[in-house]
């Protein structure tokens, strides 16, 4: 069974309005950001609680479900401080978030590509609860490093297609990695793999035992190739290694 949700859009939306939001900070950000920023931050828990609630059936993705929900309760923790304006409730947030940040990581390296959009939430929301903290030169230097990491990371898993569904697209990749825009990010919202979890029912379990016929291999191999080639790669021709 195969539970598609679309959180890859609320994903790229809610990264997109973080990286606008570091960029003008101290400059242009206004009152209206950031009321739509906890918005974004409201729906996507409200749709993470939802994707937990798909799979809670499936004993053997209580683990999923649980990071899910882990995500969900800490998403809005954030939400809930940047209404309070309640700086002391984010040291936590982050933390816990951090880690839900490393397990959608390693999903992702096992070629799990539908914990993208997870991930993706995880660090926008944790790189907006530090920049709320951050009231010194050097706390504001740190956000704009991890910024700029998570663009790099989004190349990491992402950046092959991207390269592969545009034209021209090593300026827009060089204005994304350079923080002017995020115009890279618009066509993400239309990967299947980013949006759905391949669950399958418990009373089905046993299938998996059966041998496949030469006729089934062949046909379950082409998706296998597709995946590999949105996982990072040495193949992968931009230079985004910048973690120490």
């Amino acid at each position: 069974m195969r539970i598609t949700f679309k959180l890859i859009e609320k994903a790229v939306d809610l990264a997109t309005r973080v990286f606008v939001t570091v960029r003008e900070t101290n400059a242009n950000a206004t009152p209206a950001d950031q009321s739509n920023l906890i918005s974004l931050i409201d729906d996507v828990s409200r749709r993470i609680d939802s994707l937990a609630s798909d799979i809670a059936g499936q004993v053997s993705y209580q683990l999923e479900k649980q990071q899910l929900e882990k995500l969900a309760a800490q998403t809005k923790v954030v939400k809930l401080a940047l209404e309070f304006g309640n700086e002391s409730m984010l040291g936590p947030a982050v933390a816990s978030i951090s880690e839900q940040i490393e397990y959608s990581r390693l999903r992702l390296s096992e070629g799990k590509h539908e914990w993208f959009a997870p991930w993706m939430i995880a660090e926008s929301v944790r790189i907006e609860a530090l920049r709320m903290m951050a009231h010194s030169q050097r706390a504001l230097d740190v956000v704009q490093r991890e910024t700029l990491n998570f663009r790099i990371s989004i190349l990491d898993h992402a950046g092959k297609l991207i390269v592969s569904s545009v034209d021209n697209p090593w300026l827009g990749i060089a204005d994304f990695v350079d923080g002017r825009n995020e115009d890279v990010l618009l066509g993400l919202g239309e990967i299947e793999e980013f949006q759905a979890f391949e669950v399958e029912p418990e009373e089905d379990a046993s299938r998996k035992a059966k041998p496949r016929s030469p006729a089934k291999t062949t046909a379950i191999a082409a998706p296998a190739e597709e995946k590999a080639a949105l996982a990072p790669a040495s193949g992968w021709p931009f230079p985004t290694s910048s973690r120490p």
